[in-house]
């Protein structure tokens, strides 16, 4: 009747012949790879070949060196944008908890007493995507080298920032009892900045080495310029009739303050003017142009073999 084999008691398995330990107590070969050289090796071949097939070389293998089930890749297991939707998701929360919490009791809707808050929570979205957005993306590795890439990861960044961004600013129609015209110009105007310092961004993480902290001077230079422009001298740049302040435009995140401030001048909480609709087109234009900057930049970064 056969035994069982004994256990072998070196934690090592196949070993192979004629092989030696490296003496370092790293558990490691010298005549072939041990596992921490097999997981390397599956980790380099998911970097250099992202989307092969599964047991071809260049397979994109997760941390154990297994390739993925479906048959392309582990990017269904990676963060993001998962990761920061989360994170984002938290934020608009607390802070939309944090303005309405002094309100007053719960149910009560005095659209004068919910306007300040309202107030409050676009200026948390502002600065969420003005500066927190730029802060966390330019302080990460880059989600790949290719162009289109990172454009499409910033893509799903707006997507995750705007959808929430806008379920928020919608009821305001209600809840604050704005007007519907000053709500589209909000939801619009929060969307075109999105997209100008969207473009910014990819540009940036395109042409970042470790200059990164300079682009982000840039985009605090471009939240905070008109803001402090508008506090000296020449901030009495507004129409006779007081009803629209250019430098407050250029700004996200006071534009939404000069959208929704009060006019009760006017026989409504707020109006927004022609010049506010122009400004927030400016803006999106800007925008636009910035994209159109992507694929020219990435044309002449090849062109100059960088």
């Amino acid at each position: 009747m056969n035994e069982p084999p004994e256990p072998n008691p070196d934690p090592t398995p196949n070993i192979p012949e004629g092989s030696e330990r490296d003496g370092s107590g790293s558990g490691e070969t010298r005549g072939a790879p041990g596992r921490t050289s097999a997981v390397m090796a599956g980790l380099a071949e998911q970097l250099a070949g992202d989307g092969a097939a599964p047991g071809a070389a260049g397979a994109d293998l997760d941390i154990f060196g297994r390739p993925a089930p479906a048959g392309r890749d582990w990017s269904h297991r990676r963060g993001e944008p998962r990761v920061f939707a989360f994170f984002w998701t938290l934020y608009l929360l607390a802070a939309t908890v944090a303005a309405f919490w002094a309100v007053g009791a719960p149910g009560a809707h005095d659209a004068m007493a919910l306007r300040p808050a309202a107030r409050s929570v676009l200026a948390a979205i502002s600065v969420g995507v003005a500066l927190l957005w730029p802060m966390t993306r330019l302080s990460q590795m880059l989600p790949s080298l290719y162009t289109r890439r990172i454009a499409r990861a910033v893509g799903q960044d707006m997507v995750v920032l705007l959808v929430p961004a806008q379920a928020i600013i919608w009821p305001q129609v209600a809840m604050a009892a704005w007007p519907i015209g000053v709500v589209a110009a909000l939801a619009a105007s929060i969307t075109a900045w999105a997209v100008l310092l969207g473009s910014l961004l990819t540009l940036a993480m395109m042409l970042t080495g470790r200059r990164r902290g300079w682009w982000m001077v840039v985009f605090v230079a471009i939240a905070g310029l008109g803001p402090l422009v508008a506090l000296g001298p020449a901030g009495g740049l507004v129409h006779a009739d007081n009803t629209f302040d250019w430098w407050w435009m250029t700004s996200p995140l006071t534009s939404g303050f000069e959208l929704c401030r009060d006019r009760s001048w006017t026989g409504a909480a707020a109006a927004v003017a022609g010049g506010h609709w122009r400004a927030i087109g400016l803006v999106g234009a800007l925008g636009a142009c910035g994209w159109c900057c992507v694929p020219i930049v990435a044309a002449m970064r090849r062109t100059l073999g960088e």
